[in-house]
Parts: structure tokens; C-alpha cells; sequence
């Protein structure tokens, strides 16, 4: 609203309803002055929560069993020989040689080719796979599937059938001769009369090789097989897995001389193959069995078994060859997850199609999908070999890893071997304790650093301004019940608190920490320096480290923690504060604008008053004349 001010009284109104207003809107600042107030506090424990919750991740941390047994290892030749130490209850040394070092298995096509646009394989799409054969599966084939990687996954592995004697073979030695010498078996639903050959057996492993033998010269030959379980008794298993195999022993003279039982039927186990998600059940998973493996979409797997299927999974994929020229077949193996990788070398007199497994060690070996390269013969360039390395001694030995890393090679610690070696290196662990010591170094200094920020928030220094949180009995009782947790004793251990191991507290609320102490405390006493600081769950948390934890969570947990509840309290005054704000906003509004109304009337009745005055005075001048 404009106005023009004083036209019938002189006054200057806008500046007295500035005034008036500035008196008017006190309470309103009053209300910003705190609501800001509470937004700086609203910051403060926010930082101070999230400092809190640092120093309680350091603590859970330092909870673990294996922060108290880190280890620190050390090679004689550390280009040769790298490690890397993570914790362990063991120390030690060993020496060796590096006599091989991991490689991956290679191949390149046995011709070359003029050149990248020559022609390698069929074009189009085709369906690739590799590591089928480790599941039983000689080779597959697939149709419908589009572009892109097939789950392919043996879910449950199949077993033979295997039918076990429930008694013990009768005392050796036996005689066996015309009357005892039959056995008639079912294996798969189909009767053989087995007859062992006159002899005495002095052994069971005997007896049962001569079942063995007699079942392969009958018409059950390559069927089922006899030979002893972990019991020394008679077990016969099928050839064949899955549970359209079966065996049972159905009667016979010898029955009781072989401890067999009539009237049992062992079955096999049936392999679950899953493609893209679609489950098969795979009841008949003997060698040449040919299966159909729907995806649950448009695509089918057709596998040929090799005998019976084991768990994992198989690189598959349908893979866009292009023009099926060295150059389309490369990048489409490079595309893909074949395990393998393409590369088209250039010997100077064309070139050759080169594969390299993805993966080293002995176990690298690939055999290249025919379906991607067609008829392109290839030679072993490399057939892949694990790394080895050589423990030294009166009486050495060899320890394999398909990668040139050794996991836990000593409880532990990786060892990763770079080069081969003429000399033997040595590799020694010890326990780091100057890494423990490092880390509740850290602890206290963090805790220190808590302390800080709360005392400096809730001070309360007559003639200076009102600290950000003064008055605040939640955060200062944080930082009482945090530093408490960790300085109160500790009935568990004999070394009774962390004060007698250099973790003390100081007059003036502070933590110092004597690392020289601590280290010799612990190298002197390393379990009962562990049971100080942490018990475990399992023994009530009541170590040092567990209490500060628990410390924390009490405060900052979310929900329940005081300092959250505090924090949630504070911004219920700041959202109050806003609302009272924007309402008295409203309300000064409306009584700027009455004010500016009384000030324009006021204006409009001395004028009215000054025209009347006016008129009068002329008239009355009139009268004169």
C-alpha cells in the first residue's frame, strides 16, 4: 500500500507505524531469536550424534575377536614374494622355494587366416557355452533363446542307487561251491541270476571282488557293481543315476553267505537342472542320456550326459557372431562369458585365432565351442598349471594353488607369489601389537575429541554469550556415561580396568593413554587384555569396550537414545516456533494495515476540518465588508 504522508497534518506516518510496528512485532523476535537458537543447537547435536556414533564403530570394532590378534608378516624377498597378514591365534616361520609360478590354459587355431574378414565360424546367432562338461554334461545345444547370457545351473546332484546289506558279511574265510553260490538281482526292473565262482575267500574285500566279477560276466554287466561301503559290508550301485535306477536283491543260494537281504529296493537320486530359472528334474542321468532343459520362455536347452550331473553352474550364452569373421567371432567371444577370451594375432603370415582362459591353474583347460568357431581345428599353446611352491627341509613338499595367491597359507595370511626363485624365502608372522595399540590409540583420541565438542556446546562461562547447547543435560550426560563405561572396573579380569594398562583418566575429565604401557600389558598378558576390553556377548558384554557400546547405543539409538529423543524434541520447538512465527506475521499484517487505515482517516477528517474552517473564515470576512 502507498501513501502520501501528512497532506492535512504534517505527521510523518509512515515513520510512527514503523515505530508502532517495531514494538508490536518484539514478541515475534523474541520467537526468531530462539527458534534460531534451536536451529544452531538442531546442528550441534547432530554433529555431536554423529561423532558419538564414529567412536561407537571404532568400539564395536575393536570388540572382534580378531582385532586382539592382528599379525604382522614379513618376506625375505619381497618382490618374489608378497603377503598379506589379517589375524590369527598362530605365529611361525617357513622357508621355500617359488618353483612355479599359476598360468592360464591357451589355444590357437592350427591354420591361419589371410585376413580379420576371413571366415571363422557360422554367422548369426549362435549358442555358446563352456564348463558343462565339469556338471556331467558332454555338450549341449539350444534353440529359441534370444541375444544375451542363459542362467544355467545344476540345482541337486543325482546318485546312483545304492542298495547296502543290513547285516555283516558272515566270518571269512567262506566257502563257496555249488550250493551257496547264486545270487538273483533286479537292476532297473530287469532279473539277472548272478553265480560266483567255487573258491575259498579269506578276505570280505575277496568276496566282494568275486560278486563284482561274476556280475560282469553275467547280463548285468555294465549295469551295477559290487565292492564293500565303510562297513565292510556288500553295497551293489547302478550304473546309471537318477531314480529310474534302481537295484534289489530278489533271492538266490548265496544270499545269506554274502550277509544280503531280500525285499529292498535302493533307488537313485535325480539331478534339478535350472535354465533361466525353469526347473527340470532330471530322473534318468546315466552316460548318452540325452535330456530336453525348457527356460520357462521360448528358448530349450538339449544336453547330452556324460554320467550323472553335478552341482554348479556353466557359462551359456546365445551369442551374436555377426558375419562370422575373425574379426565378429573375437569381439562375440569377448562379449561373452565363455570363460575364455579371443584374440586374432598377426604372425606376419596371416593370422591365428588364439584363446585364453579367463582363469589359471591346472583346472584353466577349455575345449572351444564348435558351435562358435565351426571347423577351425586348434593346438595347445598352454595347458595351464597351478602355481607351486616348495616348503624346504630334510624332507620337502609342495603345496599347489590355482592362482598365484595362497589363501591362509599359515592361519591367516595370503601369500602371493610373483616370480620363481633360486634361493629359498623365508616368511615369518608375530602378532602386531603395536597395530592393537594404534587402534585404542585412536579410540581414546576419538573419545577425547567427543568430550571436547560436548564441553565446549554445554559450557557455561558468566559475561560470555550462552553456549549453543548450555543447559543441554542429555549431552553432557553422554559424554559422563561414555567416558564412565570405559574407565569403570572390570570384575572379569585380573587386571581389574583399564587404568592399569595405560588407559587413564585424567583430573580434568580427559582420557591419556600410555601406548608403551598398554604394549607391554599386552605382549605380557594378551587374553586377559582381551577379556578387559571385551567379554563378548556370550559372557554379558561386561568388558570395557562392550559397556562404551552399549553406552552409546543408549544414547544415540534410534528411537529410543536420549540424545535422539533430545534431537527430536528440539525440532518439535523449531517447527512450534515457526508456527507461532507465522502467525503472528498474519497478525501484524492485519495491524500495520488498521493502522495505516486510523492514519488515513485521521488525514481525511483535518482536512474536512480545515475546508469547514476555511469556508468559515471567508463567510465571517464577508459579514466585515
Amino acid at each position: 500500500m502507498s501513501s502520501i504522508d501528512g497532506l492535512a497534518t504534517g505527521l510523518d506516518t509512515t515513520a510512527i507505524i514503523k515505530q508502532l510496528m517495531a514494538i508490536e512485532r518484539k514478541p515475534q523476535d523474541a520467537l526468531t531469536s530462539r527458534k534460531s537458537q534451536a536451529e544452531k543447537a538442531r546442528t550441534e547435536l547432530t554433529g555431536i550424534r554423529s561423532d558419538v556414533n564414529a567412536l561407537g564403530s571404532l568400539a564395536k570394532d575393536l570388540r572382534l575377536t580378531t582385532a586382539w590378534n592382528p599379525l604382522k608378516a614379513t618376506s625375505t624377498n619381497t618382490s618374489a614374494v608378497s603377503l598379506s597378514a589379517g589375524s590369527a591365534a598362530t605365529t611361525g616361520a617357513y622357508t621355500f622355494q617359488v618353483t612355479s609360478l599359476a598360468s592360464a590354459a591357451s589355444v590357437y587355431s592350427t591354420n591361419t587366416f589371410a585376413s580379420l574378414d576371413s571366415p571363422v565360424g557360422p554367422s548369426g546367432d549362435v549358442f555358446t557355452s563352456s564348463g558343462h562338461q565339469a556338471l556331467g554334461i558332454s555338450s549341449m545345444t539350444g534353440t529359441g533363446f534370444s541375444p544375451g547370457d542363459v542362467a544355467f545351473e545344476v540345482m541337486q546332484a543325482s546318485t546312483a542307487a545304492k542298495l547296502d546289506s543290513v547285516v555283516d558279511i558272515p566270518a571269512v574265510p567262506i566257502t563257496i561251491d555249488g550250493t551257496n553260490d547264486g545270487i538273483d538281482i533286479s537292476v532297473d526292473g530287469f532279473s539277472f541270476s548272478v553265480q560266483l565262482a567255487s573258491d575259498t575267500y579269506t578276505t570280505k574285500a575277496d568276496l566282494a571282488a568275486a560278486l563284482d566279477d561274476a556280475i560282469q560276466a553275467s547280463g548285468a554287466a555294465g549295469k551295477v557293481t559290487a565292492s564293500l561301503n565303510d562297513q565292510d559290508r556288500i553295497q551293489l550301485t547302478t550304473t546309471g543315476e537318477g531314480s529310474a535306477h534302481s537295484v534289489s536283491v530278489t533271492g538266490g543260494t548265496g544270499v545269506n553267505d554274502l550277509g544280503l537281504s531280500t525285499g529292498l529296493t535302493a533307488f537313485g537320486i535325480d539331478g534339478i537342472v535350472s535354465v533361466n530359472g525353469t526347473s527340470t528334474t532330471v530322473t534318468d542321468a546315466s552316460a548318452g542320456a540325452v535330456v530336453s532343459l525348457p527356460s520357462g520362455g521360448s528358448g530349450t536347452i538339449s544336453a547330452t550326459l556324460s554320467g550323472g550331473l553335478r552341482e554348479g553352474t556353466a557359462n551359456v550364452m546365445q551369442v551374436g557372431a555377426g558375419t562370422g569373421s575373425l574379426t565378429d567371432v573375437v569381439n562375440a567371444v569377448n562379449r561373452s562369458n565363455l570363460g575364455y577370451s579371443a584374440a586374432a594375432v598377426n604372425t606376419g603370415n596371416g593370422y591365428r585365432l588364439q584363446l585364453t582362459a579367463k582363469t589359471t591353474g591346472a583346472a584353466s583347460a577349455f575345449t572351444p565351442d564348435a558351435q562358435l568357431f565351426g571347423s577351425t581345428a586348434f593346438t595347445t599353446l598352454s595347458a595351464g598349471a597351478d602355481a607351486q611352491i616348495t616348503i624346504t627341509g630334510a624332507n620337502p613338499y609342495t603345496v599347489s594353488s590355482s592362482t598365484n595367491t595362497f589363501s591362509n597359507l599359515l592361519p591367516g595370511v595370503d601369500v602371493t607369489v610373483n616370480a620363481l626363485t633360486d634361493s629359498a624365502v623365508t616368511v615369518s608372522t608375530e602378532h602386531d601389537y603395536d597395530a592393537v595399540a594404534a587402534r585404542i590409540e585412536d579410540l581414546v583420541k576419538k573419545l577425547n575429541d567427543v568430550n571436547a565438542r560436548i564441553a565446549k556446546a554445554t559450557a557455561n562461562v558468566p559475561g560470555a554469550d550462552r553456549s549453543v547447547l548450555q543447559g543441554s543435560r542429555e549431552t553432557r550426560r553422554a559424554a559422563e556415561a561414555i567416558r564412565g563405561a570405559l574407565v569403570a572396573p572390570v570384575d572379569e579380569s585380573s587386571l581389574t580396568s583399564v587404568g592399569v594398562v595405560g588407559v587413564e583418566l585424567t583430573k580434568d575429565g580427559t582420557i591419556n593413554f600410555d601406548k608403551a604401557k598398554f604394549t607391554e600389558a599386552l605382549k605380557s598378558n594378551p587374553a586377559e587384555m582381551a577379556k578387559l576390553f571385551t567379554s563378548g556377548a556370550a559372557n554379558g558384554g561386561t568388558g570395557a569396550l562392550d559397556r562404551v557400546v552399549a553406552a552409546i547405543d543408549g544414547a544415540t539409538k534410534v528411537g529410543e537414545g536420549y540424545l535422539y529423543t533430545a534431537a527430536e524434541a528440539n525440532d518439535k520447538r523449531i517447527d512450534d516456533y515457526g508456527r507461532q512465527i507465522d502467525a503472528y506475521e498474519t497478525r501484524l499484517t492485519q495491524r500495520e494495515a488498521a493502522l495505516r487505515r486510523t492514519y488515513a482517516n485521521l488525514e481525511v477528517a483535518l482536512n474536512n476540518l480545515k475546508s469547514q474552517s476555511s469556508n468559515l473564515a471567508a463567510q465571517l470576512g464577508s459579514i466585515g465588508r
